[in-house]
């Protein structure tokens, strides 16, 4: 019997499209680059703050003058990540309804640790039981160690959960832990992108989620 939720938090849970775009772009201009439409960076997310600079500056660089960059603009991001992010429209009632259903609810994030742990704390309050981002360790999504550490904190075991996630690497995740995965379309992926990847379930809107589960 199902009792647990995992979900993903960009493009999932919450849209953080336009701030990241912002603090990308913020990055690229203070270092002479080519700044990034929405589009783009929309394309670039689902692997981490690291991949996201890496993809957006578009060009091989020494591991030091990467570090640099993306020093720069997690800073950035860290002060203003929450100018304009908010929970997806339906979420809120959703995250409510199973709550008080009973299920345990957590969030495993590529973003970096401090940030998901406050954008979490902010935005849902109360209504999430543990939150993990990406550590000093470098440990991320799809490998399984995320899920299994969540689980973990949860007392739940992967064949009692599902994981909620828009991308690529969020069904890979799901497959590596084996537990079942429900994507989403709202997010920062499409259709095309997500079928060929044959996740158990496919939704289109949030309230969706209490059809399937």
């Amino acid at each position: 019997m199902k009792n647990t939720i995992l979900f993903d938090l960009d493009g999932t849970l919450l849209d953080t499209l336009k701030d990241l775009t912002l603090s990308i772009n913020y990055m690229l201009k203070a270092y002479n680059h080519k700044e990034r439409t929405e589009v783009e960076i929309r394309s670039f997310l689902g692997n981490g703050a690291l991949r996201l600079v890496e993809l957006a500056i578009g060009e091989k660089l020494l591991e030091k003058d990467l570090l640099e960059r993306y020093n720069y603009y997690d800073a950035y991001y860290e002060a203003h990540k929450m100018d304009h992010t908010g929970p997806y429209d339906g979420i809120l009632d959703v995250l409510e309804t199973l709550k008080k259903k009973g299920y345990k609810l957590g969030v495993i994030s590529n973003k970096q640790d401090q940030a998901t742990k406050g954008l979490v704390a902010e935005i849902f309050k109360d209504t999430f039981d543990y939150a993990l981002g990406v550590k000093n360790d470098g440990i991320k999504k799809p490998d399984k160690k995320m899920v299994d550490e969540c689980l973990k904190a949860l007392g739940s075991k992967p064949e009692e959960a599902y994981l909620v996630g828009d991308s690529e690497v969020d069904i890979q995740t799901g497959k590596n832990a084996s537990v079942l995965v429900i994507a989403c379309l709202w997010g920062f992926r499409d259709m095309k992108d997500i079928a060929p990847l044959n996740p158990e379930f496919i939704i289109g809107k949030p309230t969706d989620l209490l059809k399937v589960i």
